[in-house]
């Protein structure tokens, strides 16, 4: 007698509209964010420098093509968003570039803001936006993999969050344990993923292993690098450049 292999079921997808809703959460968060500061920032005096602004630009640009990407799928206009998605891949390469600068910049001329210590400022935007580079690369790699791919841009955009929630949020209020709160709203943007996906698929994608893990571990070495002889290092390097 011969035994018959029933074919395993595919896991169902999560649904598009997952995408798009986490997309306009995360574009609400960071707009919100920004448009608190938006008034001082554009004043006369003192005024932002033009790399700050340009920086915004670039950030903004980020913002909407990530919302229209996922907007483009559900409407089914898979052709448009793999056309616009090569834009995306500029746009990423100027971020990374920007983001290091801003930081830099606002490091030199004490432009922190007042509820981060400058080290953890530092250390938190530079290894953030290494982690949304490492993201969007690999995101980029899988791009013929949807699962993939749709997670790790989403895992990539979750791991910027922080300088709209600290604009959003009263941080000053939590005093020392700002960057704590700020991390654990990241940290519940981050699951939301592996959430759907147990919802839905009843197992967790793989790409959100790397994904979350990636804005989980970045978010647990910063404070030991800030407050490290490292951490030190880099401050008086960049305040004496």
């Amino acid at each position: 007698m011969t035994s018959l292999t029933m074919p395993q079921a595919r896991p169902k997808p999560v649904s598009r509209r997952f995408y798009l809703v986490m997309s306009l959460l995360m574009a609400a968060v960071i707009i919100g964010g920004f448009a608190s500061t938006v008034p001082g920032d554009f004043a006369p005096k003192p005024g932002l420098p033009l790399l700050l602004h340009v920086h915004g630009a670039v950030f903004t640009l980020w913002v909407f093509l990530f919302v229209a990407q996922p907007a483009f799928i559900a409407k089914g206009s898979i052709a448009l968003h793999r056309r616009i998605g090569w834009i995306g891949a500029a746009l990423a390469t100027a971020m990374f570039v920007m983001g290091v600068a801003a930081t830099l910049y606002s490091v030199r001329y004490h432009l922190v803001p007042s509820f981060f210590p400058p080290r953890i400022f530092l250390v938190m935007n530079l290894i953030g936006i290494l982690v949304f580079a490492g993201l969007v690369a690999g995101g980029i790699a899988f791009r013929k993999r949807s699962e993939w791919h749709k997670r790790l841009m989403l895992c990539a955009t979750i791991s910027i969050l922080g300088p709209g929630l600290g604009r959003l949020l009263p941080m000053d209020s939590f005093g020392a344990a700002a960057p704590l709160v700020m991390f654990g709203v990241i940290a519940l943007f981050a699951f939301a993923g592996p959430v759907a996906d147990l919802t839905v698929r009843r197992k967790v994608h793989p790409a959100y292993y790397w994904g979350v893990a990636a804005i989980l571990m970045s978010m647990a070495i910063i404070p030991p690098v800030a407050f490290s002889p490292i951490g030190g290092a880099a401050l008086a390097i960049v305040r004496a450049s």
